[in-house]
Formats: structure tokens, sequence, C-alpha cells
């Protein structure tokens, strides 16, 4: 197949409605804002936009089908588990069923017990009662169903094994998933245009993309890919220092961990180390813990913000801000749909946070269902409970095949010559870098593209696979490379695809 175009014409065609003089319409391309034209968000980028035109090609049938080597898309550019065949875990699906059914057919049906387990009802008549007896239908608290934070408090305490009671639950909100949840403290941060946050770079493009449209400054602080993205104190210490030169006021830093895309896990000491940063130069912390479940090489473990804040004394001291957050997206749930999520807050002030309040109120109240589904993911059947043994099953088959997948696809990918992969060792995503033939180079300067961006077309048109140019991330100049999850089953094919491809495209570009 060849190339396809990518720029996209506007119809010049009129209508009897249209207005009678040129250019009077108040929204234009012209006169929208200038920040949103200028964000950028590479997962739903160029070549995902290029994938869905090629799927409803496909789906046509006819001769434009005819024209690709391959009948379908296989999409490794988003961690959105359930679009790749990860099934659903059953129990929460159960209680949510109920949770969505009134009453007469759902929890008070003379036959529910026959058709859905007893700690499945149970739970469902429990939550029911949490929103006032008014279903998921109904507007909820604009922080969230109390008692749900109150599952999520339960569990940050479990996990980081802190003193019971010691998480406040009016220092939670829930949230339309992580992501609403890091814009509101983003927003709350970058106060004018002289303000920046550091974030890593490679980065989640939410990052980047947020703060263009806030208006704040991107301040990169480079991972080590040389020791499987690790961080560099002294690295962290250079970035802060050349933005102060600048005259940018840092007010906070992003840590990702596990990583995206880097797929590293962030041992203790380099946790401790980024806390005891932020709390010497008064940085408000930003953790970004959604793939806290995904940790697949034996002898590592997920170790939170707060634990680490919470063994140096610097919670009980108040000495540092932190802002952690979670999703019921990625982990062995992968309920990305259902739009659940929270931020737990750490030394934030009262008045800071009864401003959060406000803003929160201002888009009423988070998704009730994707709410429920938090409380599930933090609190699921009990030691006991009919549904126990085969929800944790459930959750290990899910647990190993991407743990299996992850070494597959990360050595799958560095075997391949011209290609580097470090080990992918948690989240869902591997990040290999690239060698560029020359002509690659230069044909990508022509197009107006990155050369990992025709890397990624070519690939796209070629095989069907969709990745993400590690250009949409942030790399070291002169780097190139793409990020691809391995949430797909087909991915044992998909590395061999991307290998035979990889010869033939640097045979087609060799100068």
């Amino acid at each position: 197949a060849t190339m396809v175009s990518m720029t996209s014409t506007t119809s010049t065609t009129t209508s009897a409605s249209s207005p009678a003089v040129a250019g009077t319409k108040r929204l234009t391309i012209d006169t929208i804002s200038d920040k949103i034209k200028n964000m950028e968000y590479a997962v739903r980028g160029k070549i995902a936009i290029e994938a869905d035109r090629i799927k409803q090609e496909l789906a046509k049938g006819g001769n434009n089908a005819d024209d690709f080597d391959f009948d379908h898309i296989v999409f490794t550019n988003i961690g959105n588990p359930h679009a790749v065949a990860q099934k659903a875990l059953t129990w929460p699906r159960q209680v949510m069923s109920l949770l969505q059914l009134p009453d007469a057919i759902g929890i008070d049906h003379p036959m529910v017990s026959q058709m859905f387990p007893e700690d499945a009802i149970r739970r469902a008549r429990e939550m029911k009662a949490s929103l006032g007896g008014s279903g998921i239908g109904a507007y909820t608290h604009s922080k969230g169903v109390r008692a749900f934070r109150e599952d999520v408090a339960k569990f940050i305490e479990e996990r980081d094994g802190a003193a019971p009671g010691s998480v406040d639950t009016e220092n939670i909100f829930l949230t339309s998933g992580a992501s609403e949840a890091i814009g509101m403290l983003m927003s709350a941060m970058i106060k004018d245009d002289s303000c920046g946050i550091m974030i890593p770079i490679p980065q989640y493009p939410l990052y980047s993309a947020s703060l263009g449209l806030l208006g704040g400054h991107q301040v990169g602080y480079f991972l080590d890919e040389n020791s499987v993205w690790g961080l560099n104190m002294e690295e962290l210490e250079r970035s802060l220092a050349d933005a102060k030169a600048k005259g940018i006021n840092v007010t906070g830093l992003v840590i990702i961990n596990p990583g995206n895309p880097t797929g590293q896990v962030s041992s203790s000491d380099e946790v401790k180390d980024i806390v005891r940063f932020c709390a010497k130069h008064n940085l408000v912390l930003l953790s970004d813990e959604v793939y806290q479940e995904n940790v697949y090489r034996e002898g590592d473990e997920f170790f939170s913000a707060r634990r680490a804040a919470d063994e140096l004394g610097l919670i009980e001291n108040d000495g540092i801000q932190l802002c952690s957050f979670h999703s019921v997206s990625k982990g062995v749930t992968g309920e990305c749909g259902q739009r659940g999520g929270y931020v737990e807050m750490v030394g934030i002030d009262d008045d800071v946070v009864n401003i959060l309040f406000k803003l929160a109120s201002s888009k009423l109240c988070p998704n009730a269902s994707g709410q429920a589904m938090v409380s599930m993911m933090c609190r699921g059947p009990s030691p006991g409970d009919v549904s126990y043994e085969s929800h944790a099953q459930e959750k290990k088959t899910l647990f190993e095949g991407l743990r299996d997948r992850a070494m597959l696809v990360s050595k799958g990918l560095d075997s391949i010559d011209g290609m580097s992969c470090q080990p992918a060792t948690g989240a869902m995503y591997a990040f290999p870098s690239v060698a560029m033939p020359a002509g690659a180079v230069k044909a990508s300067k022509e197009l107006g593209f990155s050369p990992d961006t025709l890397y990624s077309l070519d690939l796209l048109q070629k095989t069907g696979i969709c990745v993400v140019p590690a250009s949409g991330f942030g790399q070291k100049e002169g780097r190139y490379g793409f990020r691809t999850t391995f949430l797909s089953l087909e991915s044992k094919s998909v590395i061999e695809k991307i290998r035979n491809h990889y010869e033939s495209f640097c045979a087609q570009y060799a100068e």
C-alpha cells in the first residue's frame, strides 16, 4: 500500500442557510483558542486517526479494502485492555448490573439469588444504601460518595501499612478517571504563565497537553534509558536550576510509577529521593500511580510516594505536599470506559481543598458508575465470600497473561537488529529505540513528520499495527522509537510483523 496523505480538506460548498457575507462566523479555525489548536495528544494523534480511517475502509470491503495486506487493525497504541479482548472481572460487573437495574428486577427480584451470587447481592444493597436509595442515576456528592471514599482510605492504609484512620476521607476526591483529577490539580498549580511543572521525559502526553492548554511551562527531566529508565538526582537538580534561570516559577513535579511509556518500576530508594527532592525545594509532588498493580519482575514491588513520605516522617511533620492518583482503567480491572479514579491529597491546606471542592462542584459530580467501580477495586469480595476464590483466580490469570506478554514483547523487540528495548517490568508498555535509516530521516523532513512518525505510519499501512511515535512522549535529541502496549493477545505475531517490516523499511529508505 502506498502512503496515504494525512492532510484534510475543507469543503467550500455553501447552503441557503450560510451567512450572506463570507467570514462572519464567530467560531472559526482562526478565532478558536490557539492553546487548543497547539495542544497535542499523541496517543490519539495522527497515527490513530489514520488507523481509524483504514479500519472503516476494511469494514466497507470492496476495492479499497483490497489495497491492504491485512484484514484488521491491531490497536497497540493505547492502554485500553477490554478493546483488545481482555475479559472483564465477573464479580464487579455482577454488582454493577444490580446497581443499574431497578430494584424490582434486580436486588428485590424473587429469583435474584438464582441469577447472582449472594456476596454480589449484599454488596449491591450496601452500595445502593450509600447512594441514598436513589441508585447511580442521581448526582452524588461532588467529592464522590462518602462510603466509597472510605473504601479508598482503607485501601491506602492497608497498602502502605499506615496507621488506621490516618488517611483523611475529606482529602480524597473521586473523579471521572485519574486524568480528570490530574487536570484539576494542574489547573490549580498554574496560576499564571510564569509557572511550570517538572515532568519526566519520556512522559505521558496528558501532562504536556495539559500544560499547553493551561499556558504553563513544561520543565522536562530526562530518565536514564541505559539504567532501565531510572531516576538521576543530578538531572533533577539540573532541570530545576535551568528552569529557575529562565525565570520559571516551578510549582510541582510529576512522577509516573510504574512508568508510562517506559514500563519501569521505581525502587523504594528512588521514590524516597523524589519525595526528599520535592520537600527540599517546596514542590507539590503529583504521583501518577495508576499502574501500581502492574508490577511483573520477581523481587520488584510498588512503593507509593505516600508510603515514602510517611516513612521519612514528612507527613507527620507537614513537610510535603503530595497528590496521588489511581484509576480503574489499568491494573487487571481495565475498566477504561467506566471512567473511575481518585486523588488523595497530603499536606494540602483546608482552604485549598475547599477551592478544589468548588472546582469539582462546578462539574456537579464524578461519574457514579465509575465511583462504584473504584469502590470495588479497593474492596473486593472478602475471604470466605462465595466469589472470593473465583475473583482472585480471574485476577491472577489476567496478571500472569500481562506479565508473560511484557517479557515476550520487550525481549522480542530488543532482539530485532537495529532496535533496543529495556525490559518492561511494569505498566502496559514497551518503549524501544529504533535506528532510523538516513533516507527515512530525509524523507520525514520533506513530509513535515518526525522520522518515527514516518516509520509508525508505514508500519500501520503495511501491517495494520498501530503504535505511537516516541516523539509524542518526548525523548533525547537524535533518538527515535515508538510505544506499544503488550495487551493484545496477538502480541507474538505482532513482534514478527514488526521484525519483517523493519527489515523492508530499512531497505526501502537505505542511502
